[in-house]
């Protein structure tokens, strides 16, 4: 009996061992998302990620069709996509998205290289973002070139960021670019499907990138 005790308290610590190890879970439906594919989810999304980046842990995107307009990443999130979910791009004329940024250089390139919060999803100046699992991100109403003011030409857009990941995914309708980034370092990119008209991921300036 002693020696089944000690098993059994041992097994107990190991369990609770786990258990603080497990990140935080932030569902977006208890913010608010609906994913019903005709409400907009953008508000929703975003006040998931900003709680979530407080504390660490992932925001997940239970089965369902989130519709959005321009998604904020921040620093030490983990966006999970469930089999089953997608993150749907709204119109491209109803100023969903956030306005490109000023940028001093853009006469030395062209429009969609130099801005990137004009995006269905973007970041600038964060850490440790990862985007992983089964589901889908589809750009639904962004543009394959330069888009009116209001209007998102971009799926995934990142500009001096450190420690990326995305795994796992599948991204459509990437509009110009699936993936745009800029002055990244240690950025992995893994068993992500693009299914995309134009731009499937563009890289510039950045560093350690697998």
């Amino acid at each position: 009996m002693r020696i089944f005790k000690t098993t059994v308290f041992l097994f107990s610590i190991i369990l609770l061992s786990c258990a603080g190890n497990s990140p935080e879970i932030f569902n977006v439906k208890d913010f608010g998302a609906v994913g019903d594919g005709l409400t907009m989810d953008t508000k929703a999304i975003n006040k998931a990620i900003k709680k979530c980046s407080k504390k660490g842990g992932q925001v997940v995107f239970p089965p369902g069709i989130y519709l959005s307009g321009s998604i904020h990443f921040k620093s030490n999130i983990t966006l999970l996509l469930e089999k089953g979910a997608t993150i749907l791009g709204a119109a491209n004329d109803i100023n969903a998205y956030d306005l490109p940024e000023p940028n001093q250089w853009d006469e030395y390139q062209d429009f969609g290289h130099s801005h990137f919060r004009n995006a269905l999803m973007w970041g600038e100046n964060l850490e440790n973002i990862t985007i992983t699992g089964e589901g889908t991100i589809n750009g639904g109403g962004i543009s394959r070139s330069d888009p009116d003011p209001g209007g998102g030409d971009k799926a995934i857009s990142l500009k001096l960021c450190n420690k990326v990941s995305i795994t796992g995914i599948t991204i459509e309708n990437g509009g110009h670019f699936a993936i745009l980034a800029n002055g990244c370092n240690e950025m992995t990119i893994k068993n992500v499907m693009i299914d995309s008209p134009r731009d499937g991921i563009d890289l510039m300036a950045c560093s350690n990138v697998l």
